[in-house]
């Protein structure tokens, strides 16, 4: 994993092998980022999306083995519990251009991962919401 820091980005090039999240969470806290928003696109393998169907308030993962494009990984950066918290959607696409998509919670890069974190001042921290089951964008806070 290589960054470089620029005046309002960060640009992240990961290299095989690389895991996406624990690579995003170590350019967080050695830039000391504490919001932020994500894109980008790679290959990648080892993948599990999840959705998260409100009814019954629990994600349903799925693990997709083998090679498989990024076409398109966006997501932001804010606080939960005092903590950063990068909360990131991936959709993938296979040899046949069929595509997939959800919450990404994993995937180790096969080929190359080209991201670019777009930096703000601001501060967003996640308040619960028990009515939905997640934490939330907490907009009425005093940062």
């Amino acid at each position: 994993m290589n960054y470089r820091v620029e005046k309002n980005k960060v640009l992240v090039s990961l290299a095989k092998g690389d895991e996406i999240l624990d690579c995003l969470y170590t350019v967080i806290k050695e830039a000391n980022i504490k919001f932020g928003w994500i894109n980008g696109i790679g290959a990648a393998e080892n993948i599990v999306l999840g959705a998260y169907p409100s009814k019954i308030k629990k994600y349903i993962k799925k693990t997709f083995k083998g090679e498989f494009e990024l076409t398109n990984v966006m997501g932001n950066i804010t606080t939960k519990n005092k903590e950063s918290f990068v909360h990131i959607h991936a959709n993938i696409s296979d040899e046949e251009c069929n595509a997939f998509g959800g919450h990404l919670f994993s995937a180790t890069i096969a080929v190359t991962g080209e991201f670019i974190i777009f930096l703000s001042d601001c501060i967003v921290n996640r308040t619960e919401s028990s009515d939905i089951g997640l934490y939330l964008w907490d907009l009425n806070e005093n940062n």
